[in-house]
């Protein structure tokens, strides 16, 4: 029997504030045992980067790691004389359709360097997993019946601007990947903890296991094969297409990997934050509700740790004053027509009220869980009369899916 191998592969296009992390990563990855490791770099950065990060390497010593390092030559990034701040904000919101046929490309050549390993780890350059993600993804990927694909959970970059449905503290909690397989919707790190988060749709590419006879049979991936091809991301090409090979594709929980901004800086939820989670003790139950009048808050105060009271100035001009005497009760004022000049997306927000307050809903839950680790939360429902749990934004489900084991 031939002895197991692995290609760690990434691309690079010059992102000088990634470059240390990752090969940082590299360096203190930790391999499975039995296993034979390469590294494989395909170069889509101009050659003042390339003699950088030759160096590095020689410094770090990684020739002592990794039974071969390939350098394989890639193709440049689109709009190169932009800044990096520029490229980030113009190719995500102007022009994604040229930035996913360049990466396409150098993901493709990657792959293509590295299919006749037993298994290839994909790694962003913008994308830092934790040094046990190798070990993780392998161990879930051969436990898994049938899967075709192992991922880490990573957090998704900005490529629109916060709407009235989706505040930016909420897409904060977003993940690159979608739990629903007929398209690629986004969701978050909540979604995940109470969806099957190993059989999902699609995941992104920047830290993901695939067995090399996979790739094999997916490649080329710049050969159209099915409609909207010529415009998916790659991450998008490879799910749908390991899919079409009658394979899964698993989200391994216990690796959360750093994506960094163009300042070097992790996007999303903090890792201090999810740990706050993962070790979190007690719960804080919380309600949030419209201001109703025929509500009994002195009652509620007493079965929930806070209460959230959203007053619109415009529904109800003013609210009892006995309301903000109570320690556990914050009142929190909106104004529809605020939010209406606040939000591009929205022009005409009379149209829209009942959605909005249900926006307004969601928006103050995120703002209030945001810098809490054992929430609980509760929400009235006017319509039915009944207060309902909310499982998206209860602490319980996540702190779970973050504690399971590969």
């Amino acid at each position: 029997m031939n002895k197991m191998t692995c290609g760690i592969a990434t691309v690079l296009i010059g992102r000088e504030f990634a470059l240390v992390p990752l090969l940082n990563y590299f360096k203190n990855v930790e391999f499975p045992d039995n296993i034979d490791v390469n590294l494989y770099i395909t170069l889509g950065c101009d050659l003042d980067f390339e003699i950088i990060l030759k160096d590095k390497i020689k410094q770090l010593e990684l020739d002592k790691k990794y039974n071969n390092i390939y350098f394989i030559k890639g193709v440049s990034k689109c709009y190169s004389n932009l800044s990096w701040n520029e490229w980030e904000t113009f190719t995500r919101q102007q022009d994604p359709n040229k930035k996913h046929r360049a990466a396409l490309k150098n993901i493709e050549i990657a792959l293509e360097a590295a299919k006749e390993e037993t298994y290839i780890h994909f790694v962003d350059d913008d994308t830092i997993p934790p040094y046990h993600a190798l070990k993780d993804l392998l161990k879930s990927y051969q436990s898994i019946n049938n899967c075709g694909l192992a991922s880490g959970i990573y957090f998704n970059k900005t490529w629109v601007e916060p709407t009235a449905a989706v505040s930016e503290i909420e897409a904060s909690r977003r993940i690159v990947g979608s739990y629903i397989k007929e398209t690629c919707r986004n969701c978050s790190i909540d979604d995940l903890a109470i969806e099957n988060y190993q059989d999902v749709g699609f995941v992104g590419n920047g830290c993901m296991l695939v067995a090399g006879n996979d790739v094999k049979k997916i490649l080329p991936l710049s050969e159209w094969h099915e409609d909207g091809d010529d415009i998916a991301p790659p991450d998008f090409i490879i799910c749908r297409r390991i899919r079409r090979l009658g394979k899964i594709i698993s989200i391994v929980p216990s690796v959360i990997a750093e994506h960094l901004d163009q300042a070097g800086k992790p996007v999303g939820l903090t890792l201090e934050y999810l740990n706050n989670i993962k070790n979190s003790t007690g719960t804080l139950e919380y309600l949030v509700t419209h201001y109703d009048k025929y509500l009994n808050y002195e009652i509620l105060s007493k079965q929930y740790n806070k209460i959230l009271i959203i007053h619109y100035t415009e529904i109800d001009k003013e609210i009892p004053s006995k309301l903000y005497n109570y320690s556990n009760i914050e009142i929190i004022k909106r104004s529809i027509k605020e939010t209406c000049n606040k939000y591009s997306d929205i022009k005409n927000y009379s149209k829209l009220k009942g959605e909005s307050m249900q926006y307004a809903i969601l928006e103050e839950m995120h703002n209030f869980v945001k810098d809490k680790s054992n929430y609980i939360t509760y929400y009235y429902d006017t319509l039915h009369n009944t207060i309902i749990k909310i499982p998206l934004l209860d602490s319980t489900n996540l702190k779970k899916l973050l504690n399971k084991k590969p």
